[in-house]
């Protein structure tokens, strides 16, 4: 395209604010709005179409912030509707991040729809780093809407057992101390039926010591293979916690009860997410499971959010920034300073289940756990933190290669 007609959209969930402009910056006219619906989208099309014929452009450039979903229909139907034009279509779907930074050149800018369109529309004018142009993707971002939603389930997991532990201390304070805990598992049946059936320590501690052991053993199922020891820690975190006022026992006691119930919901679609993204999965030809640790939930994580290494040219380096993990460097001179923090400006989800599988795969591959280790002793603050970050860093460069070459893991030999 010699000639584009570029085209800034402000996304919104009612309306969508549009911005037309030349290759030399000029406005075409003042920002207008359209519904953010199929009539809506219809009549910019036929908007565009007659600018682009009056102007006599050779293209046109249409970009706008991925905020939220309330991009995606709209530039489906573009995609859609455009594609038979006798003028090449390119549409850009960009990161807020992107534009944020890039009005901050801009001095004394005001904040509202139009200039939001209209420096969508400048960013894009100028070009480099732009994403690609999109496409209709049938097969990955089905799975990314599962993989997405499910970290969504696991990170509300984790909050609200963090809060059931917290409401836990008010009834059992000792209950979750490490030297004392009756249970491995907190959250296990017995735990729960210990929690949820004695409304105190104080009932728990006037039950006869072999009426407990028996009450511990049926409600484990047999399976625990020293009932009396978990009954003698029970009694020592009852004989050691703090007394539970009688005016609070009901109130606790009924958060701590719905609690659970929240967490044995999430637990569920957790589940039903891991069924139905294996399911998914099935159809995708992919090695990534053949990694030690990596199973259908951790692969289809890494391959929707990646969506194809051909993307990024089969480099892992592109990969890597993707996913933001990436140190920056600062220098000056013959000045190079030593601290080089983390990136973080790719996509959070691909590093999510990045460091997630790394930490997963330390612990079943010995190559990955010696550089742990030894990533580990490097330094003093934060190791696990930063070993787990750069073992997902090692974890890229394995990643692109079973995908691109689509063969299965071997490991390094001896």
């Amino acid at each position: 395209m010699n000639h584009p007609l570029f085209v800034g959209v402000d996304p919104h969930r009612k309306k969508n604010v549009v911005q037309m402009m030349d290759s030399q910056g000029e406005l075409l006219g003042d920002a207008f709005w359209v519904d953010n619906n199929q009539p809506g989208t219809a009549a910019l099309i036929k908007h565009l179409m007659e600018t682009a014929a009056s102007g006599e452009f050779d293209g046109m450039q249409i970009a706008t912030e991925a905020t939220g979903w309330y991009w995606l229909h709209f530039f489906q139907a573009l995609s859609h509707e455009l594609a038979a034009s006798s003028w090449p279509v390119a549409l850009y779907a960009l990161n807020p991040r992107l534009t944020a930074k890039f009005k901050q050149t801009y001095v004394d800018l005001d904040k509202n729809d139009a200039i939001d369109a209209y420096v969508v529309g400048d960013r894009l004018r100028m070009g480099r780093d732009l994403p690609q142009s999109f496409r209709q993707d049938d097969t990955y971002l089905p799975l990314r809407f599962l993989t997405r939603f499910r970290r969504h389930v696991v990170l509300n997991l984790a909050r609200e057992k963090n809060y059931f532990l917290s409401a836990l201390y008010l009834k059992a304070s000792e209950y979750t101390r490490k030297d004392k805990q009756p249970f491995s598992n907190v959250f296990g049946a017995t735990s729960r039926a210990v929690i949820q059936e004695f409304p105190s320590l104080e009932e728990i501690a006037a039950i006869p010591f072999d009426d407990l052991v028996d009450y511990i053993d049926v409600k484990g199922k047999r399976r625990f293979p020293d009932p009396t020891d978990n009954a003698r820690r029970l009694r020592q975190v009852a004989a050691d916690s703090y007394p539970l006022p009688q005016a609070w026992q009901e109130p606790v006691n009924t958060i701590l009860r719905l609690s659970l119930q929240q967490i044995a919901a999430l637990q569920r679609q957790e589940q039903r997410l891991n069924t139905a993204i294996a399911e998914h999965m099935a159809h995708i030809p992919h090695t990534l499971d053949t990694i030690p640790g990596i199973g259908p939930v951790f692969s289809a994580g890494i391959i929707a959010e990646i969506a194809g290494v051909e993307r990024f040219n089969y480099d892992q380096a592109k990969v890597a920034k993707y996913a933001g993990l990436r140190w920056r460097h600062s220098g000056s001179a013959d000045f190079q300073a030593e601290d080089t923090p983390l990136s973080r400006a790719g996509n959070a989800h691909l590093r999510y289940y990045l460091c997630e599988a790394a930490n997963i795969v330390r612990l079943h591959d010995a190559d990955y756990k010696a550089f742990y280790h030894r990533k580990f002793l490097e330094v003093r603050k934060h190791r696990h933190k930063r070993a787990i970050v750069l073992t997902a860093r090692k974890l890229v460069r394995l990643v692109v290669r079973l995908l691109t070459t689509n063969q299965p893991y071997r490991p390094r030999r001896p």
